[in-house]
């Protein structure tokens, strides 16, 4: 071979190179700019129990499947912007913790305590655990309506990534409706016969009345609504009255109130009254009598909540971390609700 067909194959070679280099360039690009369909629908696996499960390809592909997912990823995004986190793929982006740990911050108000970035899969799923906790316990899920786990969230299953959100969005409001509907077909194998099934999931129901319900109780107006905006004035008089009822039922057992926003936020008082004046006892082991840590204090406001519902109190328009946040408004309206149940106990 001459020189000049030597040199001539190595630049053929050269611009080979160059030209492979630029196709992986382009295919890296279109990568990142692929529709984000494909980073979200990413998805593992359930192996939980006596079967695998995996989501077919048929949903994967789904326009509805794709919407849903689409619209919860961009709804996390929103209320995460002041802290600067980007969600793109939602099994993967989910499964470690991290970003649930800080939507239920932000939502609820809620303190998890570790937020260092765990590595390990045990410490991931460690972290993982104590978020779920957290979110099961605000959404107020018993344990039959809880469709999802530690496990398949951290395995990044596409279903109950899904069912977790969709049951966030609904508790706390999404501004978009979310697609109605929506069905995901599993692909079920039994571990034991490798036979292979496919089965329906449910992921949403009705959301056009979903987010009319939500959309109604958020504006619903209550008289306190319009004595803080119409009748500011006689806002010392309902404080003093509800103080005084409040301080008479405490009084039975030595305990009384001056603050109403800070006596009350800790929830001792409030299960103290409905244990009063329902005539039970409440059990120590059941809830903190000193409680310091934000926790303690919000599962006494969440009990004393339940135990009002119990009695047949209609629910008053405000959530367990209003109280803990020594919100008046939602203070008064608790205190109202009670007062309403048990006036006549009061002479």
């Amino acid at each position: 071979m001459t020189l000049l067909a030597t040199l001539l194959g190595r630049q053929k070679a050269g611009v080979a190179n160059a030209c492979k280099e630029v196709d992986e360039l382009e295919r890296e690009k279109e990568e990142a700019l692929r529709p984000l369909t494909s980073g979200i629908m990413e998805t593992g696996m359930d192996e939980s129990g006596d079967y695998k499960r995996q989501v077919s390809n048929e949903s994967l592909k789904d326009p509805q499947v794709q919407a849903l997912s689409q619209q919860l990823k961009e709804w996390i995004n929103d209320v995460l912007t002041d802290d600067h986190i980007v969600v793109k793929n939602l099994c993967e982006d989910l499964s470690d913790g991290q970003v649930l740990s800080a939507l239920i911050e932000k939502l609820a108000g809620a303190k998890i305590e570790h937020k260092e970035v765990a590595q390990s899969i045990a410490s991931q799923k460690a972290k993982l655990t104590e978020v779920l906790n957290q979110i099961n316990y605000h959404l107020q899920v018993v344990d039959d309506g809880i469709k999802w786990n530690v496990d398949n969230i951290h395995n990044k299953y596409l279903i109950s990534v899904l069912h977790l959100l969709v049951a966030l969005a609904r508790h706390y409001g999404i501004p978009r409706r979310l697609p109605s509907f929506v069905k995901i077909q599993v692909l079920q194998i039994t571990k034991a016969t490798q036979q292979t099934e496919t089965i329906t999931e449910q992921i949403t129901g009705d959301e056009e009345r979903e987010h009319y319900n939500f959309a109604a109780r958020q504006q619903e107006r209550d008289v306190f609504d319009t004595l803080f905006d119409s009748a500011p004035d006689k806002l010392n008089a309902v404080k003093g009255s509800l103080m005084a009822f409040a301080n008479k039922q405490l009084s039975q057992i030595n305990r009384g109130c001056s603050n109403i926003e800070e006596d009350f936020s800790n929830g001792v008082n409030l299960v103290v009254m409905m244990s009063l004046a329902e005539g039970y006892y409440v059990p120590m082991y059941s809830f903190s009598m000193e409680p310091e840590a934000y926790d303690h204090k919000l599962h006494n406001v969440t009990l004393a909540l339940n135990l009002m519902q119990e009695a047949g109190i209609p629910r008053p328009k405000c959530t367990a971390e209003s109280i803990v946040s020594r919100d008046l408004k939602s203070t008064l309206r608790v205190l109202y609700a009670i007062y309403s149940k048990y006036k006549h106990l009061v002479k």
